[in-house]
């Protein structure tokens, strides 16, 4: 996967479909909010109000966020720098799903498949969901007939259904728009044919991803949803039959009405709904061509003031707080904004342009996203997240405590704010899950029960194999859990039942290895929890082995405080060999496929595999060279290279002192 930048300006795809959406020249933006404008804040504030007035929300929701920087083709475009700190914006701010726009022929485009592949697997160490709605984009392939566009669909859904293995994928995104975009017509019956078509080739290609379809209110796309709705809900039985896990719907304006029908005829049957994309509305002139207010992707271009404008962020607010809460109160499953890139930057006219779409907007927000900028919306969204969201348990190495680093916490990666874990595991690796609520009572046990002080967990793996996860121990606020030995490499849900019944679910990406060391002080970090062995006179070594040989720890003990190495002092005429304890290691391919470097240079790995008999605890033996005496105080770091993701994955450095 490369990580060469692009140089080409941002979002160009977008600024194209600008341009075709247009029929006229769009209205001048202002500068400042006259009283047409305050009298349309005042109108989508009473519409707020309005719908909650009356509401209690009681289920919690997915808090999701799209990745505008993905959409389109475009995607190649950007520096993968920008694609992996706006998800860690969003995580940032309460995100628990990624969403993004791919276009049919993205995955056929390398740079873009390189750049997705770079985001997705961050998407998924940041231990979150992720879902994918791929749309056609204005003339990326030519379409006389609706046959044109299958010939193209029928092969890139499944590829990429294969290769990122989504947790939801929508297979119809807003028909209507998708048709004029083509100019072509297109009836429900011949999306519904689609589907049916090509859903199950999506499912065999990830088992473990949910299909849906939706629709946008006030698209004129009621028949399409009625059509989309009446299809089979996917179950144990009919996976291949042309059914629906879950349906769609977009939402610009204030027609919650028609939003809560829509719910209830998914609800009719069977089916989860979610609002895969919202914002507030746009504030439009009072004379517009005909049709477009039924095109969202297009009401900006005609907007008076731009949606990114300082004068509505605080109705952005309110309406991101209002969607929500109607969302839980009405039984929806999810909801998820679209203009995200609100949440770094909002703007004054003229520069740079307060619309969204704009070049010049795209890349100052590019710049805010890279400093770490949050806006206040971004803040609301997150006590949204907080008080909304669903119960969710953040995975970390039990023996590294690997965490991300993030432009949004400049204090994150140290044992004491794990801020952003890195959620990979691996098979028979010792793991640890942060969250609340977890269990109602503290429990302990070395033989690694599946169930542990009433509490049980599950895994669910990316072919939709379920497995009981063996525990460690449990309490409140985190559980200790071996990644079963048989999980499929892949995305992964671990649902965590307390013995109060609480349910938590998380997401972990299971690697072949995910290297981890443990340490004296049990966080991941500093002197190594270590033992070395000499071999020759070993001078001054105070444990002498039946062969031979001698050993001491690598730590002084009873410390109190790093630094906390022992020193290690051999002559010239010895041998040292260290032997580090981790795990998350013994699933390599090969021996080979493993390196050690101590303060920055290679030593040779003589064995890196399962510690004798004790569940999930690894070792490493590596041979330290006689030229590293005298180096003093220096870091150990493994990597190990993932042959199925094709990725480097990087333990924790430990600390020795070589004398």
């Amino acid at each position: 996967m490369s990580n060469k930048s692009r140089s080409r300006s941002f979002l160009t795809m977008l600024i194209v479909l600008l341009a075709a959406a247009a029929a006229v020249q769009p209205v001048a933006a202002q500068t400042n909010c006259d009283s047409a404008c305050s009298a349309f804040i005042t109108k989508v504030e009473a519409a707020i109000t309005a719908v909650t007035a009356n509401l209690k929300p009681t289920q919690p929701i997915i808090i999701g966020g799209q990745e505008v920087a993905a959409h389109g083709s475009n995607v190649a475009n950007y520096p993968p720098t920008v694609l992996v700190d706006y998800a860690d914006g969003l995580k940032a701010v309460g995100v628990q799903r990624i969403e993004f726009n791919p276009a049919i022929s993205t995955i056929n485009i390398p740079a873009a498949e390189a750049n997705l592949d770079i985001l997705v697997w961050h998407i998924r160490e940041l231990g979150l969901q992720l879902a994918i709605n791929p749309e056609y984009d204005n003339g990326e392939f030519p379409v006389s007939t609706f046959q044109d566009f299958l010939n193209v669909a029928m092969q890139t859904y499944p590829a990429l259904a294969a290769r990122y293995k989504p947790d939801n994928f929508v297979i119809v995104h807003e028909p209507t728009t998708m048709a004029a975009r083509m100019g072509i017509a297109i009836t429900p019956a011949q999306w519904v044919s689609f589907i049916q078509a090509v859903e199950p080739l999506i499912k065999q290609a990830s088992p473990h991803t949910n299909v849906g379809a939706g629709d946008c209110v006030g698209c004129n796309e009621s028949d399409y949803f009625s059509a989309f709705a009446a299809l089979p809900t996917c179950n144990a039985t009919n996976q291949s039959s042309g059914c629906l896990d879950f349906l769609t719907v977009d939402l610009y304006s204030t027609d919650f009405i028609t939003v809560e029908a829509w719910v209830q005829i998914a609800q009719t049957n069977k089916k989860g709904i979610y609002m895969e994309e919202t914002w507030a509305p746009t504030y439009l002139p009072s004379t517009l061509p005909t049709g477009i207010q039924a095109n969202p992707a297009g009401q900006e271009a005609y907007a008076v003031i731009g949606s990114v404008d300082t004068v509505f962020e605080r109705m952005d607010q309110d309406w991101l707080t209002g969607v929500i809460q109607f969302a839980s109160a009405v039984g929806m499953q999810g909801v998820t904004p679209f203009t995200t890139e609100a949440f770094f930057l909002y703007v004054n006219t003229p520069t740079p342009s307060d619309e969204a779409t704009n070049a010049s907007y795209l890349s100052q927000a590019s710049k805010a996203i890279q400093s770490g900028q949050l806006t206040t919306t971004g803040q609301t969204y997150l006590q949204d997240a907080a008080q909304y969201g669903v119960k969710m348990a953040t995975t970390i190495s039990n023996a590294s405590y690997a965490t991300l680093p993030t432009v949004f916490d400049p204090s994150c990666g140290t044992a004491y704010n794990p801020c952003l874990p890195d959620s990979v595991v691996a098979p028979d690796m010792i793991a640890s899950t942060f969250g609340v609520d977890l269990a109602n009572q503290v429990a302990l046990s070395s033989n690694w029960p599946t169930t542990l002080g009433n509490t049980t967990a599950t895994l669910v793996d990316s072919t939709n194999t379920s497995y009981p996860v063996p525990l460690y121990s449990v309490q409140a606020t985190q559980i200790n859990y071996l990644v079963p030995s048989a999980a499929a490499t892949g995305p992964a849900t671990l649902t965590i039942t307390s013995g109060d019944g609480t349910i938590t679910t998380g997401i972990v990406e299971v690697a072949p290895v995910s290297p981890g060391l443990y340490t004296y002080f049990a966080n991941g970090q500093g002197t190594a929890a270590a033992v070395a062995v000499c071999a020759g006179t070993c001078t001054g070594w105070p444990n002498q082995m039946a062969n031979g040989q001698f050993w001491q720890y690598t730590f002084v003990a009873n410390c109190t405080a790093e630094p906390c190495e022992a020193p290690l002092t051999w002559g010239i005429d010895d041998t040292l060999v260290i032997t580090f304890y981790g795990t998350g290691i013994r699933h390599l391919a090969a021996l080979s496929n493993i390196t050690a470097t101590v303060g920055g240079t290679s030593v040779p790995v003589q064995y890196a595999g399962p510690q004798g008999t004790d569940t999930g605890l690894d070792q490493v033996n590596v041979l330290i060279p006689n030229n590293f005496r005298g180096a003093g105080q220096v870091n150990l770091i493994l990597t190990t290279q993932d042959t199925v993701n094709k990725v480097s994955e990087v333990s924790n450095p430990v600390a020795i002192d070589l004398q």
